[in-house]
């Protein structure tokens, strides 16, 4: 049977199973949150978990050698962060103690026992004084002991089943959101407390962590109160220990902590492992059970290895997350500080720095107008594509004067046309149509194209302006009176570009009344319609003879009557044969001006809306240059944006700082001539060329990146030559199987010799 190993009173249990070979991880987590990286990323922890008086605390106490409150009720109303930080040769115990919510410095303590009133009064300041309350700010117990590893424990409110007298309604909800934020962070280690002399079924925490764990990679059990056991219920708990009900991969642990009473006879930490050591190996139905399963030691092992293993596992995911964020910082910081100079405070700084953005900003806008998206905030942003948002403009334009023909071939539309063509006829000999009657007809149809034109004229303006100001958001982002200046400048330009182009609308439409054309689309297309109407005519006429003749000659002798008919309505010397041959020519004439028109119009904005826009501003713009008032006014950067310069700066400083520090440990040294290393594997694998050499598996070189990327094993310090020895921290007996052990994961921790 396994025993103890005797420790020091003072050592708490945790600080007793970390030797140098897990320490630098659990420091590494420690550095990232002195960089405020939990801010950023969810970073591996353990968090303590159960119903509320299930003994949480105790279990926490146990853990970490710091006396935390006890008693009924809502004893930990708030979260407590215990972070333990190992002191210096020769410093002696020390603590401090803050909360999320204050500004003031933290409070310290020499001594343990000072920390529970110290808690207390903390806990109290947060919830007003009222015992029912809770709150969401934390309480941060920072302790720096010889003893003391660098980790974090974070002990969590109990859940509430149902509200107590007293108590807001709003707690019950508070708490199960906070242990539900907690739950959910798939790198937070569940501790989940159960009372030993409880019924497991009807144990909450457990069926929360098995909706966001199902796999039970991240859940420990800790079994409490083993001396409250009821008669007659050790072979339940004995089952729920050993995995047979409600298993839990990382299994369970029970332990056995001190109660109130003892605390008040002062039994120390150490008497109180001993008696719990006696109290398992001498109880008649756990004593024949497996030693591991009981105990704060044989947790704590467990809880450092799991732990560890997980920043371990996890290293690779972090780092990517951390350079996929400062990417981003990196794209925003770009942006904002593409022409930041701050030495450009006055004179001729001002001015070259005047020209260099008005240089960069008409580029921008030059290629937005023509159509050439390069730059990638212009590729990325469909609203700055101004040329394909230009020609939605031109072919709703098109749509709308298409829609506004006439229909010249409905009967309706000849004979009001004919009865306007008597009207108006005048010395005309009988057959001659008056050109003065097509020419108003023309006119009349024509003026229905003025408002669409206008229309699109008014909407290229306002696009125009849009991607201007839009630009001046990119290209000055942190200068706002030089946005302001040159959106004005934009609008002025715009507002003389778009009268010419309105200007142009008239003049274009005056030019259609005139009707002229000097190919033969005219004719031809009045020839195809005349045509296609005989045709019609030929067709109806064989359908109305078929539809009462008995034979083929009847059929032809009707079609020919038919037709007959047809030719005299059409052709005669008549208003209906006037009016009928007139339709076709308007029909021809109104195809070809229309077409015409649009792109007359189309092609008029462009040249004097959008060729002209670039170059206006700049002319403008370039005005400025010698203006020293206004360039001083331009240049005020923006107060807001500097702040959130300042911040990203910031930001940035602190995720280079964690990712050199998690760079220079995914290299883990354990011995002279053994490395650890951890990689994940991605769509292009480890990027490892491997060779075999009597059933070791030998590191021959790197596979280029088809990405063009790093080579993540280089960067992690795999070298040519190095044999790796086990994967996983499994051995492997031949190449192929440790090939194998590699394909098993998503991330694979090799072990080398060198």
């Amino acid at each position: 049977m396994d025993t103890y190993e005797e420790i020091p009173e003072e050592k708490s249990a945790i600080g007793y199973q970390l030797d140098k070979d897990v320490k630098p991880w659990l420091d590494l987590m420690e550095d990232l949150r002195s960089l405020s990286m939990d801010k950023e990323l969810s970073i591996p922890q353990i968090a303590v978990m159960g119903d509320q008086s299930s003994g949480k605390s105790s279990v926490l106490e146990a853990l970490s050698n710091v006396p935390f409150p006890r008693g009924s009720g809502l004893t930990t109303r708030c979260p407590v962060r215990l972070v333990m930080r190992t002191a210096l040769k020769g410093q002696s115990w020390a603590a401090r103690v803050s909360t999320t919510k204050s500004t003031q410095p933290p409070v310290a303590v020499s001594s343990p026992e000072e920390l529970t009133p110290l808690i207390e009064r903390f806990t109290n300041t947060l919830t007003n004084g009222q015992s029912s309350e809770f709150s969401a700010e934390s309480i941060v117990v920072e302790i720096a002991a010889p003893d003391a590893p660098n980790l974090t424990l974070i002990d969590l409110p109990g859940i509430i089943r149902t509200a107590t007298a007293g108590q807001s309604a709003q707690v019950m909800g508070q708490i199960n959101a906070l242990i539900d934020s907690y739950l959910r962070q798939e790198r937070t280690l569940i501790l989940a407390v159960i009372p030993a002399n409880q019924d497991i079924a009807t144990i909450d925490i457990l069926e929360r962590a098995q909706q966001v764990d199902p796999a039970g990679d991240r859940t420990v059990g800790v079994l409490t109160k083993a001396d409250l056991i009821g008669p007659g219920s050790e072979a339940e708990v004995a089952a729920v220990l050993t995995n047979q009900r409600k298993p839990l991969k990382l299994g369970y642990v029970m332990v056995k902590n001190r109660s109130q009473a003892d605390i008040t006879a002062g039994l120390s930490s150490r008497d109180a492992r001993q008696s719990e050591e006696s109290f398992f190996t001498t109880h008649p139905d756990f004593g024949r059970l497996d030693p591991s399963l009981f105990g704060v030691r044989r947790l704590t092992g467990r809880l450092t290895r799991v732990l560890v293993g997980r920043i371990q596992r996890e290293l690779v995911p972090m780092r990517a997350e951390v350079e996929a964020q400062l990417g981003a910082v990196r794209q925003e910081l770009k942006a904002m500080t593409a022409f930041h100079q701050p030495a450009a405070a006055e004179g001729q700084g001002r001015q070259k720095l005047m020209v260099a953005i008005v240089q960069e900003y008409v580029r921008h806008l030059t290629e937005c107008v023509a159509g050439e998206y390069r730059d990638r905030r212009v590729v990325v942003d469909p609203d700055l594509r101004l040329y394909t948002r230009a020609l939605t403009i031109f072919e709703t334009l098109k749509n709308k004067v298409s829609a506004s023909s006439p229909d010249f071939e409905k009967e309706d539309f000849i004979n009001v046309l004919a009865q306007q063509m008597d009207e108006l006829r005048g010395r005309e000999l009988p057959g001659f149509m008056s050109p003065q009657s097509f020419y108003m007809f023309m006119a009349q149809y024509l003026e229905q194209w003025r408002g669409p034109a206008k229309v699109a004229v008014s909407e290229m303006r306002s696009l125009c302006l849009e991607v201007a100001s839009k630009l001046t958001e990119i290209i000055a982002v942190q200068y706002p009176a030089l946005r302001e200046g040159v959106k004005k400048v934009a609008a002025v330009v715009l507002e003389e570009t778009m009268t010419k182009a309105l200007d142009l609308v008239d003049e274009l439409l005056d030019r259609e009344k005139d009707p002229f054309t000097a190919n033969d689309f005219l004719a031809q297309h009045v020839n195809k319609i005349r045509y296609d109407r005989f045709e019609l005519a030929v067709v109806r006429a064989f359908e109305t003879a078929a539809a009462t003749g008995t034979g083929i000659e009847s059929v032809k002798q009707g079609a020919a009557q038919e037709l007959q008919r047809w030719y005299r309505e059409t052709h005669g010397v008549n208003s209906s044969s006037n009016a009928e041959d007139m339709s076709a020519i308007l029909e021809a004439y109104w195809t070809l001006a229309s077409r015409r028109f649009v792109d007359n119009v189309c092609m008029g904005i462009d040249r004097t809306m959008l060729n002209s826009l670039a170059g206006r501003i700049q002319e403008e713009c370039y005005m400025f240059v010698h203006d020293e008032e206004k360039l001083a006014a331009f240049f005020e950067e923006d107060a807001r944006l500097a702040h959130r310069r300042r911040e990203l700066l910031s930001k940035q400083e602190r995720l280079m700082k964690a990712n050199a520090a998690m760079a220079s440990l995914q290299v883990r040294r354990s011995g002279p001539s053994k490395v650890t290393v951890t990689l994940e594997v991605d769509e292009e694998g480890l990027g490892l060329l491997l060779t075999e050499d009597n059933g070791k598996i030998i590191v021959k070189g790197f596979k280029p990146s088809p990405s063009g990327r790093r080579n993540q094993a280089q960067d992690a310090g795999v070298c040519p030559g190095d044999i790796i020895e086990a994967v996983n921290e499994q051995q492997y007996s031949s190449f192929d199987e440790g090939v194998a052990l590699m394909q098993t994961s998503s991330t694979v921790i090799l072990q080398l010799g060198r």
